[in-house]
């Protein structure tokens, strides 16, 4: 298959992942549910590298702003950016990106952490917009529920990451 034909697909493949596995959600008090779209988002990162990783991201926020019901919970349209956890959705983008930078094991784990927290921070501040909340408990109401579990998610996606790069090329 042609090596651009391949990427599109795979792009185009992750942007289907991360659309399903988004629909894993679990609502909280706060309006920004427990999902598995950083687990999805690191994985597409790590698997199709800083472009291809960062452009899926990107389309995919951009079918939810769009109306196209990809966001957690069967949501779309702009004005789901603009809600509560429209931070955590625009910083998916620097997350992916921040995955996709390094193929090496510490430094890739270890950028791919630091865009978590990019991602965090960026919700934390979309949130203290939306709600008028001071840093703090932004914080303690829409990241610290959530910071370690997307960490370990990050870094699982790495390993299953390298996992699928090596059954693929066998």
């Amino acid at each position: 298959m042609n090596r651009k034909l391949k990427m599109i697909t795979n792009t185009a493949l992750f942007v289907a992942v991360i659309a399903v596995i988004s629909q894993i959600a679990i609502p909280m008090p706060s309006l920004v549910p427990i999902t598995l779209q950083t687990f999805a988002i690191c994985l597409c990162g790590y698997f199709l590298g800083i472009k291809n990783g960062g452009c899926a991201a990107l389309v995919y926020v951009l079918l939810g702003a769009m109306g196209a019901p990809v966001f957690s919970s069967f949501q779309g349209g702009f004005s789901v950016i603009l809600g509560h956890g429209g931070g955590f959705i625009m910083g998916f983008i620097p997350l992916a990106l921040m995955c996709g930078i390094s193929k090496k094991r510490p430094l890739a784990i270890l950028l791919g952490c630091l865009g978590i927290l990019i991602c965090h921070l960026t919700g934390i501040i979309w949130y203290m917009v939306i709600t008028k909340n001071p840093f703090v408990p932004s914080f303690i109401l829409v990241s610290l529920p959530y910071i370690f579990k997307d960490i370990a998610l990050c870094i699982l996606s790495y390993f299953v990451a390298e996992k699928l790069k090596t059954r693929i090329k066998k």
